[in-house]
């Protein structure tokens, strides 16, 4: 199982509007996700999380043409320099 994190570092003067916009995005969407937010971030601002579970990662590639992309290009056309998004996957593994 792969977790893939989407983080997007939002300014104080637009977090709402892209909050607002992302619940919207998600909620649409068909693929499970979790939104969070960073209470201890060490960037200036807000920073919220997308998180998404995938099999694999051709099922992560889906994720990112069908929801990361638009979010991408939300950010870029509405708060170009106020939001920045950075992705990571991480491997689940067995303690054992």
């Amino acid at each position: 199982m792969i977790l893939y994190n989407v983080s997007i570092i939002v300014e104080e003067n637009n977090h709402l509007s892209v909050l607002e916009w992302l619940k919207s995005h998600l909620r649409a969407s068909s693929h499970e996700t979790v939104l969070l937010k960073m209470l201890d971030s060490p960037h200036e601002g807000h920073t919220y999380c997308v998180q998404y579970q995938a099999a694999d990662r051709d099922l992560i590639a889906k994720f990112q043409e069908e929801v990361v992309t638009e979010l991408q290009h939300y950010l870029t056309n509405n708060h170009a320099e106020k939001a920045f998004i950075f992705e990571s996957q991480m491997q689940h593994l067995s303690l054992t």
